[in-house]
This record gives C-alpha cells, sequence and structure tokens, in this order.
C-alpha cells in the first residue's frame, strides 16, 4: 500500500476531537460549499493518509457474490482482515440468493446495526449486523443500484436500467421475526438511470440521484400504505451529470455525488457544487475524521482495490482478484438516521 506522510497522533487527535465536536448532539452542521472545498483539498490532490482509523471499510465485492467488512490498515488478503460478511447465495435459499448477483449497494444504517444491501440482479435487503438475520428482502428488479431505508422501516431503491425508484411496505413483524417470505414492491416513480437514493431526516425529504435529475420526494401515507409524492427537481449538468452515487458526509449538511466528475449537492438551496472531474468513480465515502474512500472502476465497473482519492492512487486495501464496486467507511449515517 502507498502511503504520503504518516499523520502525528497527535494530529489524528486534534482532527477526531474536532469530528466529534461537530456532529454531537446540537452542533451545527457544516455546509454544502465548506464539504466542496474541504473534498477539493483532498481528491486527486496529496494529502496525509493516516496509519490509524476509527472505522472498518464496508465493501460490495461481486466475484463472491458478498458484503464484506474488511479491517482497516489490514492486509485484506488474510483471512482475519475480514471482520463480518453476508453471502446471500447461504442466507436465502437458492432461487431468491440469485436476485443478488451483482451486488451494487451497501450502506450502514440504524448506526452500525444494520447493513442495507441491493444488487444489479434485483435484490435489496436490510441484514441485522449482530446475527446477520434478514430483516427485510425482496426484488426491485430493472438493475437496482441503491437502497435506503425510511423511517418506519420501510424501503426506497434506485432502478437504473428500468429507470425509477422503487418503494416497498415491509411488514412489522418483520422487525422482531425476521423476514420469512420476500416483499413485493408496491410503486414505482419514474426517474431516468435512478442510480442512488437517500433518506435526509432532517428534511423530511427521499433524494433520489439519476442521470438526469435529483429528485426529492416527501414520505407520505401510513406504513402498510405508503406514497411517494415529488416535490423537487433539480437539473444534474457539467459534472453532476449522469448522476451515480449518493451519500452523506458525517459533519455536514450535504451529500456527494459521482457522476461525470465528484460533485456535493446542497439539500437546503438544491444546488451542485464541482468537487473535481474524476472519472468512474462508482462510489464516495468520508470518515468521521474526514479521510475520503472511493471505489473507482479500473477494469469495466470494478476494482480489486479501494482507493483514497489521492494524487497518488493509494489503496485502502486490495483484495486479490475482488470486483469490488461500492465502498463505505463503516461509520454510522447520523443524516439519514436522524441522530
Amino acid at each position: 500500500m502507498k502511503r504520503t506522510r504518516n499523520w502525528t497522533i497527535l494530529g489524528l487527535l486534534v482532527v477526531a476531537a474536532s469530528v466529534v465536536a461537530s456532529t454531537c448532539a446540537g452542533a451545527e452542521l457544516k455546509s454544502a460549499e465548506e464539504l466542496a472545498n474541504y473534498l477539493k483539498s483532498r481528491i486527486g490532490e496529496s494529502f496525509e493518509i493516516p496509519t490509524t482509523f476509527s472505522c472498518d471499510v464496508l465493501t460490495a465485492e461481486q466475484r463472491d457474490t458478498k458484503a464484506i467488512v474488511f479491517k482497516s490498515g489490514a492486509d485484506w488478503n488474510k483471512p482475519e482482515s475480514i471482520v463480518w460478511e453476508w453471502a446471500p447465495l447461504e442466507a436465502l435459499p437458492e432461487n431468491r440468493g440469485k436476485w443478488f448477483a451483482h451486488i451494487s449497494e451497501v450502506k450502514p444504517s440504524e448506526g452500525l446495526d444494520e447493513v442495507l444491501v441491493a444488487a444489479s440482479s434485483g435484490g435489496v435487503a436490510r441484514i441485522r449486523y449482530s446475527d446477520k438475520k434478514v430483516l427485510f428482502y425482496g426484488n426491485a428488479g430493472g438493475n437496482t443500484h441503491s437502497i435506503a431505508k425510511l423511517p418506519d422501516g420501510n424501503v426506497a431503491t434506485a432502478s437504473s436500467t428500468g429507470a425509477y425508484v422503487g418503494l416497498f411496505a415491509v411488514p412489522a413483524e418483520n422487525e422482531t421475526e425476521g423476514a420469512k417470505e420476500p416483499t413485493p414492491i408496491l410503486k414505482k416513480y419514474e426517474l431516468v438511470g435512478a442510480h442512488g437514493v437517500v433518506w435526509d431526516a432532517k428534511r423530511k425529504i427521499l433524494w433520489a440521484l439519476g442521470y438526469k435529475y435529483i429528485l426529492g420526494f416527501e414520505y407520505v401515507g401510513t406504513k402498510e400504505a405508503p406514497e411517494l409524492k415529488e416535490v423537487h427537481r433539480i437539473e444534474t449538468k457539467g459534472t453532476a451529470g449522469g448522476g451515480h452515487d449518493l451519500y452523506p458526509a458525517p459533519g455536514y449538511d450535504a451529500l456527494m455525488t459521482t457522476g461525470a466528475g465528484v460533485n456535493v449537492f446542497d439539500p437546503e438551496n438544491l444546488k451542485f457544487y464541482t468537487v473535481s472531474p474524476m472519472k468512474r468513480v462508482k462510489s464516495i465515502s468520508l470518515s468521521p475524521e474526514g479521510v475520503p474512500l472511493m471505489q473507482r472502476a479500473v477494469e469495466e465497473w470494478w476494482s480489486e482495490t479501494i482507493f483514497y482519492g489521492d494524487d497518488k492512487d493509494s489503496a485502502v486495501g486490495t483484495y486479490s482478484g475482488a470486483r469490488f464496486y461500492k465502498a463505505r467507511w463503516f461509520a454510522p449515517n447520523d443524516w439519514s438516521d436522524g441522530k
């Protein structure tokens, strides 16, 4: 693994303390413009790579069809580096496990209590981290690329070639008993090139990113009969076009996006900030200390390496022969969880 200069322990403590202070209850989140400026100093630039980490790395690995959490700073080719994994072909009946071929999305949810999974073959699921119990699963169809948990446990999805945002009404008993059967998709909402969905707990809006637009939906109705009502439609232009990934950044009231480049979306002022023209970025994530992590396609749509995104192509980790599609720091998503 290539590294720039190591952070000093003192430097790490100062940065960590700053982040904790900025994200604690009642603290004001930094703006989208501040996030864009911060990312500009990191993406494609030289910055100090840490030697210790506050969180591990959650990956969507398509060769073995698994969601895997790797230990940060470890050699990912050693078995002891794997902290947790979920294999749908083992967890579900064969005919349904196949729905999860080509896992395309992984996200932590409810702190680190759940892992959300989506796959290009249509499979979507909520997995309890502690015992890997499947709390919900279904088939969204249409080349699914993203999943978001809604406040009542229901689920929204994004399907790219299907060109829609999907909505699932998850049975209440699943929360305690687990999913005994798949939940059928309830409704579809048109969005060309739908690739990303994220719940905005502050505004009570579901943001959905497509090729040409980012849409904002109000979540209305009941748990048993939910609805999405479109209230925002913002065109994606320039480097924000061809929208692919959509994800919050801890400590900021903003969303990071990828597509024709790396961008920041301001959900308050409904505008984009360009960060970098870097292409082929399948996912982007920021650690609580402010360290970027990205998955950039090296071969077709995958890579065996997860990157920091700096100018030296420094590796967060490499799993030889893997086909990583997306990766996230395995850190709580308070922006969506509402904490």
